[in-house]
């Protein structure tokens, strides 16, 4: 009895997605599955969830992301690092994650050693496959509690910032970096770049623990799903290799991203309908379908019993995805 999950991903806003085109497979999925939702929930929680389902206790991100890096074994205690983007309001500060994270790749040892001259204790390491990500590990309980980036750039910094019994000490810490990165932007003017990051946020605290290997079937496209599916060591394939094989082994996830070109949601929709086809054979026995609308993270729990509901009205998901929070 295997269960497979499809996410569909986009980094666009809904009201950017492309022309309604007709995505009946979609349609048919999140019109007759069992849907329940997770205000504050991100796409990135979800996988975090299912990649490390056998633990007792929800797995701090940067717990997972420091498993696969030796160099951090030794630290007790993490915090992740990410670059970011500031920008001022009518009346306070936002921040905003990078649009396209693999721009700073290039420029990651650069961005190293900026974080040095504020973090300089801390052991600073990259994280492979997420270049705007960096993990602080800490000898020292950091003692403080963050805001998850995802819900940080939706609000006003200043009801955002870190608290806690050391919160001060990490704010100024972020507050130096972004002076250290304003006089490193002046003097890099001379080079292109689509965005450049202004400061770092850091979040997601975390601490050391051995975390067995993930037993699920990783399709994965955007920086962080595959990031944390290679700290998790699950088992890395492409989704046409999940949909070829005879008898699954294992649980799966499959990432299907949209962005601007109407192609991408023709390829969403065909691929949910291969997943239909696949739970109507009996080779999975479960299909879920995870979507964001505004903040709130949908979840289609599918049978093949539930997709004989022909009594419920089949709606258009990306027009659904358009209106407002139900």
């Amino acid at each position: 009895m295997n269960t497979l999950s499809i996410t569909v991903s986009s980094t666009i806003k809904l009201e950017a997605l492309p022309k309604a085109e007709p995505t009946p497979a979609l349609d048919l999925l999140f019109s007759r599955a069992h849907l329940t939702s997770v205000r504050d929930e991100s796409i990135k929680d979800y996988w975090i969830e299912r990649l490390t389902q056998h633990q007792p206790t929800t797995v701090p991100i940067s717990t997972l992301l420091a498993r696969s890096d030796p160099a951090l074994s030794a630290c007790p205690y993490y915090l992740c690092c990410e670059l970011v983007e500031y920008t001022a309001g009518m009346n306070d500060v936002y921040v905003r994650r990078l649009d396209n994270p693999k721009d700073v790749g290039t420029l990651s040892e650069h961005y190293k050693k900026i974080l040095r001259e504020s973090f300089g204790e801390a052991i600073i390491r990259p994280v492979l496959l997420w270049p705007s990500l960096f993990i602080l590990g800490l000898q020292d309980d950091p003692e403080v509690c963050t805001t998850d980036v995802n819900n940080a750039e939706k609000q006003p910094l200043s009801e955002v910032l870190p608290k806690g019994p050391q919160a001060q000490f990490w704010i100024s810490r972020m507050n130096e970096t972004q002076m250290i990165f304003h006089q490193s932007n002046e003097n890099m003017n001379d080079q292109p770049t689509n965005q450049r990051p202004n400061g770092v946020w850091l979040w997601g605290e975390g601490t050391h623990s051995a975390l067995p290997d993930s037993p699920l079937s990783v399709s994965a496209q955007s920086p962080e799903l595959l990031a944390l599916s290679h700290a998790a060591k699950a088992t890395l394939v492409s989704y046409e290799h999940l949909f070829n094989e005879q008898t699954p082994c294992n649980d799966a996830l499959i990432e299907i991203p949209i962005d601007e070109d109407p192609k991408s949601l023709a390829k969403a929709n065909l691929i949910a309908a291969q997943a239909i086809t696949l739970l109507k054979s009996g080779r999975y026995t479960e299909l879920n379908a995870q979507i964001m609308k505004k903040s709130v993270l949908y979840n289609a729990k599918c049978t093949k019993f539930s997709l004989r509901k022909f009594w419920k009205k089949s709606v258009n998901t990306i027009d659904w995805l358009r209106t407002a929070d139900d």
